[in-house]
């Protein structure tokens, strides 16, 4: 499985103009592909969340595109009426704050508007090269949340294996805790029956015995539980996005072991139920986070 998180970033040279990729990602519940273009390639935005969508399955995906001129575009010119305009205005203030002299034409170009380019520095004949670069810093991000993605799995395995601990003493923990009550049982109610002078059935004993532990019996509960964490053992051995999955047994080991503590009438069973519960907390904090 994958981290949510991660980066990746290229630079691409096209025939007037330098681009940086830059492309990111955090956790979020499903996929959402957020992508900053200039306006010259606002039209490639569609194409992009395509490419996003088929390289990564969770996540906020933030694709940005930085646009500068190249070394070789040369191509401007000079706005002679906004000039014009301009100085107009700076003669005219000139006079009335009393500053001798009009404005140079080092003070005009210096002005917004002034110098422009006589063309867009990019072209739709660039568009391929750029998807392409895109697409490889998309590659270097999904690389990125892969080797996060190999330490997260071996923390979540730490957990999963000190769960898997726990359920083995819940397991010990709860027959011992059937013994006790049966026997418990059993003598209160020959003591009972005793005081009465009552004699009783012993087969009719054994019934009742049985019928009153079943009612603390969580066997049904831990089964579920190994079942559980044997499967999200299986999920981080996976390289395919899981996480969503493993948010799903989560919320099952939750509700077993929640099962388990309200049924256990050992005080030792309940204090293993709530470090089992500890674990799983930590592993939801980790489950959220990856893919």
């Amino acid at each position: 499985m994958r981290s949510m998180t991660g980066f990746g970033s290229i630079e691409v040279a096209t025939h007037h103009a330098r681009i940086r990729i830059e492309v990111s990602s955090v956790n979020k519940r499903g996929l959402e592909v957020v992508v900053f273009t200039p306006g010259d390639l606002a039209r490639l935005e569609r194409q992009i969340r395509e490419d996003v969508a088929e390289a990564v399955a969770r996540g906020k995906v933030t694709v940005a595109i930085h646009l500068e001129a190249g070394a070789n575009r040369q191509a401007r010119s000079l706005d002679l009426g906004k000039a014009s305009a301009y100085a107009v205005q700076l003669k005219s203030a000139g006079k009335k704050l009393g500053v001798q002299g009009g404005p140079s034409w080092s003070d005009l170009l210096g002005l917004p508007g002034v110098v422009v380019s006589s063309g867009p520095m990019v072209v739709p004949a660039d568009d391929r090269k750029i998807l392409a670069g895109v697409r490889s810093a998309v590659r270097k991000m999904v690389e990125s949340r892969e080797r996060e993605g190999v330490r997260m799995v071996a923390g979540l395995r730490v957990h999963l294996q000190k769960m898997e601990g726990i359920r083995k003493k819940m397991e010990k923990s709860a027959g011992e805790m059937r013994r006790r009550q049966g026997q418990r049982i059993c003598a209160r109610i020959q003591e009972l029956a005793g005081e009465a002078g009552v004699v009783l059935d012993a087969e009719r004993v054994v019934r009742e015995v049985a019928t009153a532990a079943d009612r603390g019996d969580v066997t049904e509960e831990l089964g579920r539980i190994r079942a559980h964490l044997m499967e999200a053992v299986g999920l981080a051995g996976m390289r395919a996005p899981g996480g969503r999955t493993l948010e799903f047994l989560i919320q099952e080991l939750q509700r077993e072991v929640n099962t388990v503590g309200s049924k256990s009438g050992d005080l030792g069973l309940t204090r293993l139920a709530i470090g089992f519960k500890s674990e799983l907390e930590k592993l939801r904090e980790q489950a959220a986070n990856l893919e």
